[in-house]
């Protein structure tokens, strides 16, 4: 299997991005990450991490799927037009597309949310960004066809597992191991 891109933007809320890496790399997915303004990359409670790679050189038909973490990083990712040509080529082949937290509202500056049943962080300045004709849930994880969402930080392991889940893997033992 084709490595799953995620992608790290300044000010990215650390637990949505770990808590998926970690668990899909728990599951043996290989996860790239690519920093979209460089390798070094402090997200929104002042913890810095390192990127594999940059955004500039992504190709999407080097990946699976497409992860976006939320936080405020969400809004540079959907004002940032290689993310979202990034978004569409993988929705456009089938790949999984999956934002937690504010990060819909790439999914939605894509054009990609149409018709769709999602979930995403619960706060005015995110749900009103979402005009598209899709249905917002609350719930903690929505897997609607390749796209998959979450509520938020404390979503942020459920959004690992419903991943590995689409992706084919039997996450059930592993999340007893990890006692969710």
């Amino acid at each position: 299997m084709k490595a799953i891109l995620v992608l790290m933007a300044p000010g990215f809320e650390e637990i949505e991005f770990t808590a998926p890496v970690d668990i899909l790399r728990r599951l043996g997915v290989k996860v790239t990450t690519a920093g979209v303004k460089g390798t070094e990359v402090e997200g929104a409670h002042g913890i810095t991490m390192r990127a594999d790679t940059l955004l500039s050189d992504v190709q999407s038909a080097d990946y699976a799927g497409i992860v976006l973490p939320g936080g405020g990083a969400s809004w540079l990712l959907r004002d940032t037009p290689a993310v979202l040509e990034l978004v569409r080529e993988f929705h456009a082949a089938g790949k999984p597309v999956a934002a937690i937290c504010a990060a819909p509202i790439v999914l939605e500056a894509a054009g990609v949310l149409t018709g769709r049943r999602i979930t995403c962080y619960p706060a005015e300045g995110v749900t009103n960004d979402i005009k598209s004709a899709a249905t917002i849930t609350g719930a903690l994880t929505e897997t609607d066809g390749n796209i998959i969402t979450g509520r938020g930080p404390g979503a942020a392991a459920e959004f690992g597992f419903a991943l590995g889940t689409y992706l084919s893997y039997e996450v059930s033992t592993l999340r007893a191991e990890m006692q969710f």
